[in-house]
């Protein structure tokens, strides 16, 4: 082919392929194909060269500035976690991961034990990392509350050497996030230890941007994205009166990020950080080669479910993908059981491993920003950062930034609450395709959630209500009639809905996919399955026929409670005069309806 025969994005191909999917849409509007990130922004089916320029190479080359392609190396650094409360414990799983290919550690420290290693003293750091060769396997610390004692111990460990990937991770501006405490006097520290130690350790980064913790409350991309500018701004200007450079400053500072399961978004999520970040170094005066954000992400503990767990595995493979294609420095990936508790050797193994088969097998370490160039990819890029950006310029003009903040979290996280709610997004295991009585994997009991977190920002799982719902009834092995109308072909697309959503919230089923061949065979298997409720699904058809009988029947052989499948439409009055007591539809409320029915059945204590 020559090249004169290749032209991007021709208008004809354009029109006949729209056209074709006009077609496919048959009479349906064509935004039912535009999807929105959780910002707003549209996700079109189709881009072309027109949409981004591309062909100009308007992201560099990766390595170069603006660094939205990344650093310049393709691998990334295998850092796990490690937050058992025993250090002994801790010990043993830091050597086995080690063994196993880990690359790096990232230590969480909590000195009473409730969130991570109960280390308190020189002694519990020397026996949670004995027989590790620091410059082989650099350390990363979450110390929360206790960041600056920890820092001092691991600093006084390394007794003047640090590799690169040796990282302090001071971040009073997230502890106030978390704990709603006044953190002046932390971060008047952070910066006095950073300026300090930064010549003796120049290949250590001492503060961290921690924007998990509004990803993890529930914070859109570009939020995400804004409050990292925002509080690595002010680092910035904070090590500037330590009399740091800015090439010092910059390189002390580095980004923590969340990274969920939609592998594209989130690749544009960390492209979008690199490039508003060349941004805001080349405002501070850094030379372009200094310009670049070294990104340290973790899969998303908020997608995490309790049930179903299995799938779990299936989420962290596609956001620790989603990081490796995005260009992250180092990559933290959570193991299946993570919603549960501890994991045990085996669920570390399996969350090691995947990142060992994203860059061996699935050679993702061999390539430098493999969506770097694709039309949609590079689009959303500046789409996110444009919100980002702007949003981060509202933080900085704001008298209370955090309150703004808190505002703006809130917003997305009630909306996404509502689209799962309602199932318009679904979490495979929860709210879809659940399955009743599915063995839990092994895991080891954890504490809950630290004392201490501000309600504003507390972690959620998106899962969660869903999750409680089926918690309190499953044990109680709740159980609903199907009663039937018609023909498998006929009630069966109705009948499987709704005994997904009846599963959702820990309800089994009576036969959903049973026909019966009379109203009195009907009546005879609900009499059977001693059960006092009922679920009526079929066609509207057959609605229109039979639906006001079935339900006079079935409340007169026992039903205390009768549901049908579908909208009642116009007829709501006589089919609840005739004994329906609720009707379950799709884009409803799934949570109140199921609520509903736990009253019925008697579950709500």
């Amino acid at each position: 082919m020559s090249e004169t025969t290749l032209q991007l994005g021709e208008t004809a191909d354009e029109a006949d392929w729209r056209a074709l999917v006009e077609r496919g849409l048959k009479g349906a509007a064509w935004s039912r194909l535009v999807g929105k990130t959780a910002d707003g922004i549209p996700l079109e089916p189709l881009y072309r060269e027109p949409d981004i320029h591309t062909a100009t190479d308007i992201s560099g080359m990766p390595g170069a500035a603006p660094f939205v392609r990344g650093s310049g190396k393709s691998d990334w650094l295998i850092r796990q976690s490690f937050a058992h409360p025993d250090v002994e414990r801790t010990n043993r799983e830091i050597l086995a991961d080690l063994e196993g290919g880990v690359g790096a550690i990232e230590l969480v420290i909590d000195p009473e034990g409730g969130s991570g290693v109960a280390i308190k003293s020189a002694a519990d750091l020397d026996h949670a990392l004995a027989g590790v060769i620091l410059e082989a396997a650099p350390v990363s610390l979450d110390a929360g509350a206790s960041a600056e004692q920890t820092a001092t111990l691991l600093r006084d460990k390394l007794k003047g050497v640090a590799v690169s990937g040796t990282a302090f991770n001071l971040d009073p501006l997230g502890m106030q996030l978390r704990t709603g405490a006044n953190q002046n006097e932390a971060t008047l520290a952070a910066y006095l230890f950073s300026a300090q130690t930064t010549r003796d350790l120049p290949n250590a980064r001492f503060l961290r941007v921690d924007a998990r913790v509004i990803h993890e409350a529930g914070a859109s991309e570009a939020q995400e994205i804004a409050y990292a500018l925002h509080s690595g701004i002010t680092y910035l200007r904070g090590l500037e009166t330590r009399a740091l450079g800015i090439e010092d400053s910059a390189r002390a500072i580095s980004f923590a990020l969340a990274v969920g399961p939609d592998a594209l978004i989130e690749a544009a999520k960390l492209r979008a950080l690199r490039l508003c970040w060349a941004r805001v170094l080349e405002a501070s005066g850094a030379a372009p080669e200094q310009r670049a954000a070294h990104i340290h992400a973790f899969t998303s503990r908020r997608m995490m479910t309790r049930f179903d767990a299995w799938t779990n595995i299936l989420r962290v493979t596609s956001a620790a993908f989603a990081a490796a294609v995005g260009g992250a420095d180092d990559i933290t990936t959570y193991p299946l059981t993570d919603a549960l508790g501890h994991p045990t050797a085996f669920a570390r193994r399996v969350t090691r491993n995947t990142q060992h088969v994203l860059a061996e097998e699935c050679r993702l370490g061999h390539v430098a920003d493999p969506a770097g160039g694709a039309w949609f990819v590079e689009k959303l890029t500046r789409e996110i950062a444009d919100r980002a950006w702007s949003l981060m310029q509202q933080l900085q003009a704001h008298p209370a930034p955090l309150e703004l903040l808190q505002t703006e979290v809130a917003e997305a996280r009630d909306r996404r609450r509502t689209a799962i709610a309602t199932r318009r997004e679904t979490i495979t295991g929860v709210t879809d395709f659940p399955l009743l009585g599915a063995a839990l994997p092994e895991f080891e009991p954890a504490s809950d959630t630290p004392a201490g977190v501000s309600p504003a920002f507390a972690p959620i799982r998106w899962a969660e209500p869903f999750e409680a719902l089926r918690a309190k009834a499953e044990p109680q092995s709740p159980h609903v009639f199907f009663a039937n109308l018609a023909t498998l072909p006929e009630f069966g697309p109705r009948a499987q809905w709704s005994r997904n959503l009846l599963a959702s919230g820990g309800i089994a089923s009576i036969g959903p996919e049973d026909a019966y061949p009379s109203m009195d065979a009907l009546i005879d298997a609900f009499r059977a399955a001693k059960t006092r409720v009922a679920v009526i699904a079929s066609t509207d058809a057959h609605y229109t026929e039979h639906a006001e009988n079935a339900a006079q029947r079935l409340k007169a052989a026992g039903a205390d409670w009768v549901l049908l499948a579908g909208k009642p439409g116009d007829r709501e009055g006589s089919l609840r005069a005739a004994g329906v007591d609720q009707f379950i539809f799709a884009e409803q409320n799934a949570l109140t309806e199921l609520e509903t029915l736990h009253i019925a059945l008697g579950l709500s204590a």
